[in-house]
């Protein structure tokens, strides 16, 4: 799993409010996310004996991983990850690319009223989807989806 961002039970660097976070990937930080889901399910299986019609046992399987969110400034390094694809220069282009986008390891990081910390390590994380909102007198807004292969939750007492 990835290492921690900040360290459960360290100073917290900036002044943290009630319901605020951050979403690391890599080095980059999003920090104007308006809200952040994470899901984690599972599908589950009866396991039979023979001669029986009766499940004896019943199991979880085929784990999925699903995080939604919202940001509403305009990030180039959330759009560059999951576009697969960026130029530099002036203007700085991105492309969609055929292919798999290389994603690194995202950490949702969130603090209580308490200021207590909990962070979401995501593993093998990969943009399912990226949808621009963009409204007059109003906030643009990104909506994002990933899907992951596994989730570790970190946080202090």
């Amino acid at each position: 799993m990835p290492a921690a961002f900040t360290s459960p039970g360290s100073n917290i660097p900036s002044r943290i409010s009630f319901n605020s976070g951050t979403i690391d990937f890599g080095s980059n930080r999003l920090v104007n996310v308006e809200n952040v889901s994470i899901e984690v399910k599972w599908t589950a299986a009866p396991m039979f004996v023979l001669n029986s019609i009766k499940p004896a046992y019943i199991a979880r399987h085929s784990q999925s991983v699903n995080v939604t969110g919202n940001v509403q400034s305009f990030s180039p390094e959330m759009e560059t990850l999951s576009w697969a694809s960026s130029t530099t220069g002036t203007p700085s282009e991105i492309n969609t690319l055929d292919g798999q986008p290389t994603l690194l390891n995202p950490v949702i990081t969130l603090f209580d009223q308490n200021g207590k910390e909990f962070q979401y390590q995501i593993l093998n994380a990969l943009f399912t989807s990226d949808k621009s909102t963009l409204k007059n007198e109003s906030y643009t807004t990104w909506d994002f989806t990933l899907e992951a292969i596994d989730i570790q939750l970190v946080y202090t007492v």
